[in-house]
């Protein structure tokens, strides 16, 4: 009886160390490409986020300025948006298939700001249309691990970032509905100083 425990401890004990052994082994190989992927992942949404930002610009001139012809806009627009969409496609096993319409259609519609007749439905359009870039860049951080990183190195470093500047900016995100109010103002005014 005695040698029928040893036998089937000794048994159990190889198949736990065989256990053990494959996710030791698994754990090493995940390690090795993490670094990698992260690297490459990250590269590829900074140039999303370079794509992102050149679009924005492009998207800013064709809502504000009326020299441009229906037809322009619409140039300028699928001339932004079209490198968006083809880079996505490119680096789909890096961007996450469901963020990826999410920044080709950020900008879409940019155009057509300037055909509505009321100036608060303009105002509203472009509003929706920044919203949606400022959560794009939202997203860019948080999937390619930046914002996970960066309260890490906050929690690390405790810096003490204060200033008048820093503090407005604070608030303003802690109060989205002034942040709003301020820009529609803003553009109010801009429109009627043309």
């Amino acid at each position: 009886m005695n040698d029928m425990w040893t036998a089937l401890i000794g048994i159990f004990g190889v198949v736990l160390g065989a256990g053990l052994n494959e996710l030791l082994r698994r754990g090493r190989r995940i390690e090795a490409y993490t670094g990698r992927v992260f690297d490459k992942r990250l590269e590829k949404y900074e140039q999303l986020m370079d794509l992102l930002q050149a679009a924005s610009e492009v998207a800013s001139d064709v809502m504000e300025n009326a020299d441009y012809t229906l037809e322009q806009r619409h140039e300028l627009i699928s001339a932004a948006i079209l490198p968006i969409a083809q880079f996505t496609d490119d680096n789909e096993l890096y961007i996450d298939p469901d963020f990826a319409p999410h920044c080709v259609a950020t900008f879409m519609g940019a155009e057509d700001v300037l055909d509505l007749a009321d100036p608060k439905e303009q105002e509203e359009r472009r509003q929706d249309i920044r919203d949606m870039y400022v959560n794009a860049k939202r997203m860019i951080r948080e999937d390619s691990g930046i914002a996970e990183i960066d309260k890490l190195f906050k929690t690390l470093t405790k810096p003490r970032l204060s200033s008048p500047i820093i503090e407005r900016i604070r608030y303003l995100k802690a109060h989205p509905e002034e942040a709003r109010k301020h820009q529609e103002e803003e553009s109010s005014n801009q429109t009627n100083g043309r």
